[in-house]
């Protein structure tokens, strides 16, 4: 008999994932991974909180497999909120999922895998692997391959997903039929160590205080108002400006080194092309290839051309221009439903 150890967030995700494991006959465990706790967030709805993990424990109990927590604030923390932080700082946009993914939740479960002797992992995520290959969920509106672009081959050689398969409401009914304690559980939106999705605050309650402020400017150069920080913009952003205007204006240049941020219409928020740095490639690709691109996650994918600028970084050409690529986040590259890899946009 195979075994799994499933990433358990006490979700009706991961406690369907666990629930169908065991159906198929592998000897599944439950671990739950405590990423962040504040007064704030430690509502069973908060997928990284030690209610949550409680929540998972009793799922687990309840499907009669076994279960444990590992506490892993330290890494996350090193690995995901201070480099989000520093980000910013920096005038970029990150991802903190994909952070998270890459550097904490997947290897921390690999590593407890091989100490357990386990054989697979496992999570709640809606996309497909086969063969160290990556693909998209059926039910398209969650799909979230975007997210794991970044596993390594040994990784997805290990990996199994099996609600790639299902749609959400789907999952659901599962686990209403098992009367499992997650399911009607609300689902959350939000970063899940970001209170009320004040990222903002998250920064300024860690710098010890608000950042400077500094001039917005238009095209020009021509000073139109005033920035409460660099950190509480990104790039096409509208809301929040605070620059009346006939037009509406968006925000289409953040200069860290200057403390400036730069405004203008909605025609100079898209762009042709983006560079990509910081290569994941899932799939070997002989370039300048043809392939899809996501440079967001609820995006659509679009058609581009990929060229190699060197080693460490690719050239980006859309077929049509896209909505304000924002350095920090990821484009992923697609062949059909195939994720063939991605990097970090620069």
């Amino acid at each position: 008999m195979k075994s799994v150890l499933v990433g358990m967030s006490g979700g009706v995700d991961s406690s369907v994932t666990a629930y169908l494991l065991k159906k198929d006959g592998y000897r599944v465990h439950g671990m739950s991974l405590i990423f962040w706790e504040t007064r704030f967030n430690s509502g069973s709805n908060a997928c990284c909180s030690v209610d949550s993990a409680n929540d998972a424990a009793r799922t687990a109990s309840a499907l009669g497999i076994s279960h444990t927590k590992r506490d892993v604030r330290v890494e996350f923390m090193q690995r995901v909120i201070e480099p989000f932080i520093a980000a910013y700082g920096a005038g970029t946009t990150p991802n903190p999922c994909i952070l998270c993914n890459k550097f904490v939740k997947f290897p921390v479960l690999l590593e407890a895998a091989d100490q357990m002797g386990v054989d697979y992992i496992a999570t709640g995520h809606y996309a497909g692997v086969d063969n160290q290959r990556l693909t998209m969920a059926a039910d398209i509106k969650k799909d979230q391959s975007y997210f794991l672009y970044v596993l390594t081959r040994e990784i997805l050689s290990r990996l199994l997903l099996p609600l790639g398969a299902l749609t959400k409401d789907e999952v659901r009914a599962i686990a209403r039929g098992l009367n499992l304690p997650a399911a009607a559980r609300r689902e959350s939106q939000e970063i899940c160590f970001v209170e009320n999705c004040d990222y903002a605050k998250l920064i300024r309650d860690y710098q010890g205080g608000a950042a400077a402020e500094g001039p917005i400017v238009d095209r020009e150069g021509n000073r139109i108002g005033t920035h409460s920080g660099l950190y509480a913009y990104t790039l096409g952003q509208r809301r929040g400006i605070g620059v009346a205007a006939k037009e509406p204006l968006y925000v289409i240049g953040i200069d860290t080194a200057a403390n400036t941020l730069t405004v203008g219409t909605r025609q100079y928020a898209a762009s042709a092309q983006c560079s990509v740095s910081d290569l994941n490639m899932i799939v070997d690709v002989d370039f300048p290839a043809q392939l899809d691109v996501r440079i967001r996650s609820s995006g659509r994918a679009v058609s581009s051309v990929i060229s190699r600028i060197d080693e460490q970084n690719l050239r980006v050409v859309f077929s049509e221009p896209q909505w304000s690529p924002a350095p920090g986040q990821s484009a992923v590259f697609y062949d059909k439903e195939s994720v063939i890899g991605g990097g970090v946009i620069v």
